[in-house]
């Protein structure tokens, strides 16, 4: 028989169930030890983060794509075809007239135009920029989650060592070497933030931030008497501030 994950009432229920069950706000939760990043958890309030990211970031990607109708070739034409017309020779009086006055709406014309695409550019580098942070957000959230770590904890570490780069296929997020270059996982290819956060939740500093990795979050490996670890510097085992605070000492060149 399956066991249900929440109870409102133990009432009817056999002495031994009921010793699988934790009260918590008024429930009974089924009362599980999470195994290899498997857990009973509510996810709902993660779920709903990730659509509002999402959402915002295809519609930054449409407004981007508004922008790019600006053609510099045609823009140039346009001014060569005004260089034509000032070449002209007025034989009158009144075309001398006609052309000073020609001559003052193009310089208007042209500050114009020229402020438009200063406006144009800076427009784009914005939501260029929005884009790539939420691009990189949203990934590492997800990789963050389905690896059972804390978002609060680990999110800036990610988003420091990693970029996008806007392609002919979409976006695409790269991984960083502490030099700047990108970085490769064991089959030479560019490594994800899936791969990347993997490697973390192995890691001794960065284990204490996940649920169920094994690591005991005072640099020693659990179950070796309490000898023999490597010690980090800072507190792993304390508080998150205290956790942030020793993770951002260990690894100085990823604060932002």
């Amino acid at each position: 028989m399956a066991l249900k994950a929440i109870l409102a009432s133990l009432d009817g229920i056999d002495d031994a169930i009921k010793a699988l069950y934790v009260e918590k706000d008024s429930k009974f939760v089924l009362d599980v030890e999470p195994v290899d990043g498997f857990a009973l958890e509510d996810v709902n309030g993660l779920k709903t983060a990730l659509g509002k990211e999402r959402t915002t970031r295809e519609k930054l990607e449409r407004d981007v794509v508004k922008f790019k109708d600006i053609d510099p070739d045609k823009a140039r034409e346009a001014l060569a075809k005004l260089e034509e017309l000032t070449s002209i020779d007025p034989a009158k009086e009144a075309d001398k007239i006609a052309n000073t006055k020609f001559e003052a709406a193009k310089a208007q014309l042209l500050e114009k135009h020229k402020a438009e695409l200063t406006a144009h550019a800076g427009k784009i580098s914005s939501l260029e920029g929005l884009v790539d942070q939420l691009a990189r957000k949203q990934e590492a959230i997800a990789a963050i989650a389905e690896h059972k770590g804390s978002v609060d904890l680990l999110l800036p570490h990610v988003l420091n060592i990693t970029k996008s780069e806007v392609t002919d296929e979409g976006v695409k997020v790269k991984v960083l070497q502490p030099d700047g270059n990108d970085r490769v996982n064991g089959k030479g290819e560019p490594m994800s933030i899936r791969e990347l956060v993997a490697e973390m939740r192995q890691s001794d500093v960065y284990g204490p931030a996940f649920e169920g990795s094994g690591q005991s979050g005072s640099g020693k490996q659990p179950g070796n008497g309490g000898t023999g670890g490597t010690q980090q510097r800072g507190n792993f085992g304390g508080t998150k501030e205290e956790r942030a605070a020793a993770i951002a000492a260990k690894f100085p060149e990823l604060k932002g």
